[in-house]
């Protein structure tokens, strides 16, 4: 963003000192001149309010402020992020990095974690599983809770998990019930998953 002072009507013997201050943001060049460019990064959807005030002109003239919306970057509704299956661990935690990184520079956003079991499962895989991803989320990538929602759509042929990221004002999304298969095809063979740490 850049802001720039103009001063008319008036006549000066010498050159007046601009002084900028800013209710949000930073300003990387141009303090104590005319003209500011500003540091917007992370203020997307906020309003940001510019003061300069100057010395060696009349009373009147000692101060101006402007206020400004800075534009939140564009957010494309209903599609997904990402989408992936049956991974360990240890590689889902690389798709859900870019994620949490995502979701972190839209601060107007909310991500949601859609999941599908597979139609071979085990008993509570897809509640497992979207609590797992969630906690990584917010306890160890930093995440506001209430900006992850977890959606659990039931089964399908294969397991399905899809990342989205749609603004806070938007409605979340729903599951496709087009690709849903019914409970009586479900076969609880997988076994669950046994932890790689032994209890002490």
């Amino acid at each position: 963003m850049v802001f720039k002072a103009k001063i008319t009507g008036m006549i000066h013997t010498t050159k007046p000192e601009f002084k900028w201050k800013l209710s949000a943001g930073t300003i990387t060049s141009g303090q104590g001149t005319e003209e500011i460019v500003v540091d917007s990064t992370g203020l997307g959807g906020q309003v940001v309010t510019v003061t300069v005030e100057l010395s060696g002109v009349p009373q009147a003239c000692k101060a101006a402020s402007r206020a400004m919306e800075v534009k939140g970057p564009a957010i494309v509704c209903f599609l997904p992020f990402d989408r992936y299956g049956d991974l360990r661990f240890e590689d889902e935690k690389a798709r859900l990095d870019n994620f949490a990184i995502q979701i972190s520079n839209e601060p107007l956003s909310i991500g949601q974690i859609l999941m599908a079991a597979g139609q071979e499962t085990f008993e509570n895989e897809t509640r497992d599983r979207l609590a797992r991803a969630k906690s990584y989320l917010v306890n160890v990538r930093g995440i506001d809770p209430n900006r992850i929602l977890t959606l659990d759509c039931g089964f399908t042929h294969e397991l399905n998990i899809q990342l989205s990221i749609f603004p806070a004002a938007v409605a979340p999304l729903t599951c496709d019930d087009s690709i849903e298969i019914p409970f009586s095809e479900v076969k609880f063979t997988k076994s669950r998953p046994k932890s790689s740490k032994r209890r002490r």
